[in-house]
């Protein structure tokens, strides 16, 4: 039994590698950083460095293809969207030497599409935002004029909140656009802000049949203004599951992913924000309350199917401390009641870590460093 686990850098792939590592599993992990985190893992049987997909996209693949052939393992799980895409579109090369239990490219493409997302679920009768798809600088002054405020923009294949900005007048949708621009090459989203809590619907699906659900209510997150969750619970939102499996029963989908939600203050109904067709940030919090996606992704690949689990404990709280921080940070610059926000920051009791394990300390170090680093280059 093993399993190839890819952006070992990334919090998510050490929860992943602790959760397979945990069932008896061998994980063999790859990063381009030789600093990656779920490297010096114990749970973690073997490692090698790889390009870097986003860099060099074919020296990835073939890295990846090496690996396979003269290694032979037996389940390939990308983590990140940027080799979870390539790897499906290249999806049938690599199944040549091991089960790739993702969804087909087209599929990712169309739910990865932030444009061509929003045109499915408004389709098939699932509440969108209020959606305009800006092409050039001419249109946005039309849309500017009759849009209301505040509105999001957003990058049409961003993941993790990365290119999403705010704007409040007009005259501040229009100078945020033409920055935009300059960034990304292709036409931006401008949607309605939806005011409320933020919810997660992770799922399992075997060839358009759901086999796990769960869903999670985000406490924190980082952006402050909407970003990926850094404290979040376990709850049920039948409503919201109920659209999330109807979305992915129509696209047949394959694999895992995550659908996101704001419920709307205004008339406490969700409304849809956008799909990861991918492993999502806050995967511990499923793992922590009893569904262990990753292990039950590799059983499915390994054995055609398993027993569906749509049942976990709720109230189960788990964060990723360091990106918490951040918020709290963030919260105590913009709040008029610090102290308040500071007590409940410091509320640890049974709260579980996406990274701290006693078990398991020497990653915590090289996560603590990687994400130094990465906020010093930033700077």
């Amino acid at each position: 039994m093993s399993v190839l686990v890819t952006s070992a850098s990334s919090a998510k792939a050490l929860v992943i590698s602790r959760s397979l590592g945990r069932k008896g599993i061998d994980v063999i992990a790859t990063d381009s950083d030789r600093f990656s985190a779920a490297f010096f893992s114990k749970y973690c049987k073997c490692y090698f460095l790889s390009p870097h997909p986003e860099r060099s996209p074919f020296a990835f693949l073939n890295a990846l293809e090496n690996a396979l052939r003269k290694r032979k393992i037996d389940v390939l799980m990308p983590v990140n969207s940027t080799e979870t895409l390539l790897i499906s579109k290249y999806k049938k090369k690599l199944e040549l030497y091991t089960k790739v239990p993702y969804a087909d490219y087209f599929k990712m493409v169309q739910l990865h599409d932030k444009k061509r997302l929003m045109e499915i679920a408004a389709e098939i009768g699932i509440p969108i935002p209020r959606t305009y798809v800006v092409s050039d600088v001419y249109e946005i002054r039309n849309i500017a004029g009759k849009v209301a405020y505040p509105v999001v923009i957003k990058p049409r294949d961003s993941t993790s909140s990365r290119g999403v900005q705010y704007a409040h007048s007009e005259e501040e949708l229009i100078r945020i656009y033409r920055r935009f621009i300059k960034s990304y090459d292709n036409s931006a989203l401008i949607q309605e802000y939806i005011p409320g809590d933020g919810y997660g619907v992770s799922v399992l699906f075997n060839q358009g049949e759901l086999r796990a659900l769960f869903t999670h209510r985000r406490l924190r997150e980082y952006p402050i203004t909407g970003g990926p969750s850094t404290l979040r619970e376990s709850v049920r939102h039948p409503e919201m599951e109920r659209i999330a499996v109807k979305l992915l029963e129509y696209m047949e989908w394959h694999g895992v992913a995550m659908v996101e939600f704001k419920l709307d203050k205004r008339t406490n109904r969700p409304v849809l924000i956008e799909v990861n067709p991918r492993f999502w940030g806050s995967i511990n919090q499923a793992i922590a309350s009893g569904v262990n996606f990753p292990y039950l992704l590799y059983k499915m690949a390994t054995e055609g199917d398993i027993e569906p689990v749509l049942k976990y404990k709720l109230g189960v709280k788990t964060r990723l401390l360091m990106n918490d921080l951040r918020a709290l940070f963030s919260i105590l610059r913009h709040s008029n009641n610090r102290i308040q926000n500071f007590r409940q920051f410091l509320k640890f009791k049974g709260i579980i870590d996406d990274v701290i394990s006693r078990e398991d300390m020497l990653p915590i170090l090289f996560f603590i460093y990687t994400n130094i680093r990465e906020m010093l280059n930033r700077g």
